[in-house]
């Protein structure tokens, strides 16, 4: 599983990050737009020497803005987050969105880092199958690595995952539990599998992501959660309860795109 960080200042990232590391957690995820990668980069630092956990155990993820697409020195702006996560590579590299007329060739020049060693997996977040097939059509050279986009039970993406899967592109999926909103939290489904298997909702639902192959990338601030959200390796669900949970798909978003991604 991976711990998001956004929009975290210094004190509450070192106290989360901290517990995170300490629990078990070593993947994290960050982006330039979410302002604060600079403090991951501090906090990582400070914990890994803290806890005397070396940079190969830790997976770092970071992604480009449209204005950092806009601006096109993609060259530039590996050095600008390897520079503020204090890190000579990233583990995970990724286009935050398809921005119109941009990301074909932005990812061409991710292609160019991704050679360099200066990010060892590159990909891309927020895509949907058309935005593949025309990167697909223009030509590249590297299959993207990772894909990171909104998942759930309530938006299982099945299309997007099964090219992922044949493709070989590992999905992270952000959102993973939906926000707990009302229709996940009263979902006869997940309340029954929470009481037969003694887990919470939560719980149940990294699990069902788990076995599905996707990597849940959640945030939280509190330390407990952390240790709940990692406590999911003791039990599997059947096939049948797969399915159950995910019937209660129906292509639902909680995050808007249009904002971040015009004409998307």
């Amino acid at each position: 599983m991976v711990m998001s960080t956004n929009y975290m200042d210094y004190r509450l990232m070192k106290e989360v990050v901290a517990a995170g590391l300490k629990c078990g957690f070593r993947a994290f995820d960050t982006a330039r737009d979410y302002g604060n990668e600079d403090i991951v980069g501090r906090v990582l630092s400070e914990c890994m020497r803290e806890l005397h956990i070396p940079r190969e155990e830790i997976f770092i993820t970071t992604k480009i803005g449209n204005s950092q697409q806009i601006l096109g020195n993609i060259d530039r702006q590996i050095e600008i987050s390897l520079k503020n996560l204090r890190t000579e590579y990233v583990d995970l590299w990724l286009m935050h969105w398809p921005y119109p007329d941009y990301y074909i060739e932005t990812y061409h020049k991710m292609e160019k880092v991704y050679h360099s060693g200066k990010a060892h997996a590159i990909g891309m977040a927020n895509y949907r199958l058309r935005h593949f097939e025309r990167l697909f059509d223009a030509g590249i050279e590297i299959m993207p690595h990772g894909v990171q986009y909104e998942c759930h039970p309530m938006r299982t993406a099945d299309e997007i995952l099964s090219f992922c899967k044949n493709n070989n592109i590992a999905v992270q999926a952000y959102s993973p539990i939906c926000r707990m909103i009302p229709e996940i939290r009263n979902a006869d489904c997940l309340k029954s599998l929470s009481d037969k298997y003694h887990k919470t909702i939560a719980q149940v639902i990294l699990r069902w992501h788990f076995q599905r192959g996707t990597v849940p990338v959640f945030k939280s601030t509190k330390p407990e959660r952390l240790r709940e959200n990692i406590g999911i390796f003791d039990f599997n669900l059947t096939d049948d309860e797969i399915r159950e949970v995910s019937s209660l798909n129906q292509d639902y978003k909680y995050h808007l795109e249009s904002a971040s991604c015009p004409g998307y």
